[in-house]
């Protein structure tokens, strides 16, 4: 890869934007630029890498800043929010700089402003790779990965459930990005897809409890969905789609609904949203699974594709993900041109493999169905 490659990380000494740095440091030549208000802080973890790696002031709300930022860089990865906040403030200066763009969890809404310039984004062969990280990210990508790998052994597919969680320390921005989805969402009747198409499901569908197997273990599950995962949903449109989180306890389900139902203060609700993920408490600290059932040769089989973390990693792997799609982007290694969700951008097979490399715990195996 090429030195005039530089990769602008905003937020970039915060908790994920460390691991961005780190992980791009260890993997490519390009050359880093940190940006964020406190130049300190820059300089302080520039100072662990080698000269590729400096600091620049950064005030993201200033389009100045912003745009004299994203001029400097080949490839913006932003790792900064709330995005209720922020917006698409950081992907519309990226475009204005003819720049690559990737962020962490920028939701519908950075890819619903961005849709105007769709066009002339591909057409200029820019990669706009919006919620690239972990939970949404590669909880989108498990379902894609597993279904490629089931077309491959299996005659037909019959449905695809995913289940995922998360107990990690959540920053303070990333919190009340969930509490307003949350109350966006409202207290929506249950659904999934059949065959592409959003169908209410019967009460008895919305909660599940299920064994999910070493290293997850048994567990209460609630149908829930993402724009991510919806729109995985609407893609593999030849089977049903089912998409369940965690739920830890009775609890759990009052301080959504009071999220939901109440305009509680913001600091209120983000105090309820953290003790959520810190009841969410399994042998592993999050997950996302893949269970697919299908038929080869007049037979059921049924895959199972998961990918986990522990030791409070949370971080790590959610910064790997930026990394991983922005090393690709560097080295033109099949990142779509255009504006996708991570699921769409990639070749799922090629992510995972690569995935793999760096350390993420994946696994899959074939079996017979318990009926």
């Amino acid at each position: 890869m090429s030195r005039a490659v530089t990769f602008g990380i905003v937020g970039g000494y915060g908790a994920t934007g460390r691991i961005v740095a780190s992980e791009l440091w260890k993997s490519c030549e390009g050359e880093i630029l940190i940006g964020g208000r406190d130049l300190a802080k820059g300089k302080a973890l520039a100072a662990k890498f080698d000269s590729r790696a400096s600091t620049a002031h950064l005030d993201i709300l200033d389009a100045h800043s912003l745009d004299d930022f994203c001029a400097r860089c080949s490839i913006v990865v932003s790792c900064a929010g709330p995005v209720m906040v922020l917006q698409d403030r950081v992907a519309q200066a990226a475009f204005r700089a003819r720049c690559h763009y990737i962020d962490a969890a920028g939701m519908s809404l950075v890819k619903e402003r961005m849709l105007p310039h769709r066009q002339e984004i591909e057409d200029l062969g820019l990669s706009f790779v919006v919620s690239a990280g972990w939970n949404p990210g590669l909880s989108e990508l498990l379902p894609v990965y597993a279904d490629a790998q089931a077309m491959a052994k299996m005659d037909s597919i019959e449905s695809l459930t995913v289940y995922f969680s998360d107990s990690g320390e959540w920053s303070t921005n990333a919190l009340r990005d969930a509490v307003r989805f949350v109350r966006k969402l409202g207290l929506r009747s249950p659904g999934y897809f059949h065959k592409g198409e959003w169908t209410r499901a019967k009460m008895s569908e919305a909660f599940r409890r299920v064994d999910l197997g070493d290293p997850v273990g048994p567990g209460r599950f609630l149908m829930v969905s993402t724009p991510e995962l919806s729109e995985i949903g609407c893609r593999l449109n030849n089977y049903d789609v089912f998409a369940y989180a965690y739920l830890s306890g009775f609890r759990t389900i009052m301080a959504i609904t009071l999220m939901a139902l109440l305009p509680l203060p913001e600091t209120l609700s983000v105090r309820l949203f953290r003790n959520v993920f810190r009841r969410n408490r399994l042998p592993v600290d999050g997950f996302v699974v893949a269970h697919i059932l299908g038929r080869s040769q007049g037979r059921r089989l049924a895959l199972k594709v998961q990918i986990v973390y522990k030791e409070r990693r949370d971080y790590w792997i959610n910064g790997l993900a930026l990394a991983t799609v922005a090393r690709m982007v560097s080295e033109s290694k099949g990142v779509q041109a255009g504006i996708h969700f991570l699921a769409d951008a990639v070749d799922p097979i090629a992510f995972m493999a690569e995935l793999r490399k760096a350390g993420v715990e994946q696994t899959e195996n074939f079996e017979q169905p318990r009926e």
